[in-house]
């Protein structure tokens, strides 16, 4: 049998029991996008490592002509994430450097300062002020527009067409490639300063565009729903005024809450068996990265919220050579978004039941709103 996906229950604060299912009963499974194609979706940790790992599943493959789509989009070609090696390290090799830990921990300071004037911002609005729309939207397009050179006052055109682009919804299907057509050629036509303009030297046109868009969409749109998503969870669990370590409650937060209802995409490029199923050269594997976060085999406990986990080897970030290069970048903004708001509001509380909060239907799903009540 071929299950629809994302799941009749998705875009919910809960995930859908159907991933413990698929994990615990059919750990590689057949499934059909939102696209139509029917596709491998493997759910436990070791599985989804596996695939992500493993250079017999490509990436490059799936912007080829007939490759599987998870989403309405086609994904770009000559981008970090559709490209394999040779070309992937060519590109990442390039790119590293500005993403390195210690150039990274650089902007802390001003992120910080960013996230403690955001969350006055906050306070002026006072009770049900929307906590995504005030500080988990503006911060992460503050910093990915200030590190890559794009205007910010242009952050309403690229967000309108990040949210078509990455649409889970039928009916947007027409509008899709004109907002991803639209984004590519805003890309194309600015004046690169920033990091832009430091790689405009290094890459081929098409490679910069493919690159700034990418780096503009996943550098906002995956820290502001994991910022709201993060805040909502700790609130929904009253574990708010308790707060003090940031980065472990970070790590915890990245693996227990969700960043799609989908999963990676990888097709195989010669037959390989995966949890005992022969994968043939051409078809697709999906890896749920938020089941394997869930896994039992992995995490004790793991449905639990535990802001002391250690060792916690999520595969939020990925893993393998597509391993998420903004990941510092990330943890960052969480952190600091996390000590900002908790030392501003240590009273915060939910205006409405978590179970109540609106969901996106995107790619890249969380939260449509976090009010919530000062204290």
């Amino acid at each position: 049998m071929t299950i629809d996906i994302p799941f009749a229950d998705a875009f919910q604060i809960d995930p859908s029991p159907m991933w413990a299912r698929l994990r615990e009963e059919q750990p590689i499974a057949r499934v059909r996008t939102l696209a139509g194609a029917e596709v491998w979706l493997v759910a436990r940790y070791a599985d989804v490592r596996f695939v992500l790992a493993d250079p017999r599943f490509s990436r490059a493959a799936v912007v080829k002509d007939g490759a599987p789509r998870v989403a309405l989009a086609k994904p770009l070609p000559s981008s970090l994430t559709t490209t394999d090696p040779p070309e992937h390290t060519r590109l990442r090799r390039l790119v590293s450097p500005v993403f390195a830990h210690r150039r990274i921990e650089q902007t802390r300071p001003w992120i910080r300062k960013l996230a403690e004037e955001l969350a006055e911002d906050v306070a002026r609005a006072g009770d049900g002020a929307d906590l995504r729309e005030l500080f988990a939207l503006p911060l992460p397009i503050q910093v990915i527009c200030e590190l890559l050179g794009v205007p910010y006052e242009d952050r309403d055109r690229f967000r309108e067409w990040t949210e078509l682009g990455y649409s889970m919804s039928p009916g947007d299907r027409e509008r899709v490639d004109t907002a991803m057509t639209d984004m590519q050629a805003y890309m194309a036509g600015l004046n690169t300063t920033g990091l832009l303009g430091e790689l405009a030297a290094e890459l081929s046109h098409d490679e910069l565009v493919a690159f700034g868009v990418n780096l503009l969409v996943a550098g906002h749109e995956t820290s502001a729903n994991q910022i709201a998503s993060c805040v909502a969870t700790l609130l929904r669990f009253d574990l708010w005024e308790g707060l003090t370590d940031f980065e472990l409650a970070v790590e915890e937060l990245l693996r227990y809450n969700r960043f799609s209802e989908v999963g990676q995409l990888r097709v195989a490029i010669e037959d390989v068996e995966v949890a005992g199923q022969l994968v043939r050269e051409g078809e697709g594997v999906m890896a749920a990265l938020n089941a394997a976060n869930r896994d039992p085999r992995a995490f004790e406990d793991p449905d639990e919220l535990d802001l002391g986990r250690q060792s916690n080897q999520h595969l939020s970030f990925g893993a393998g050579p597509h391993f998420c290069l903004g990941a510092q970048l990330a943890r960052i903004e969480l952190q600091e978004s996390l000590r900002a708001l908790r030392t501003r509001f240590p009273h915060l509380k939910l205006a409405k039941p978590a179970e109540e909060l609106e969901w996106r239907r995107v790619l890249v799903s969380g939260l449509a709103e976090l009010p919530v009540v000062l204290g």
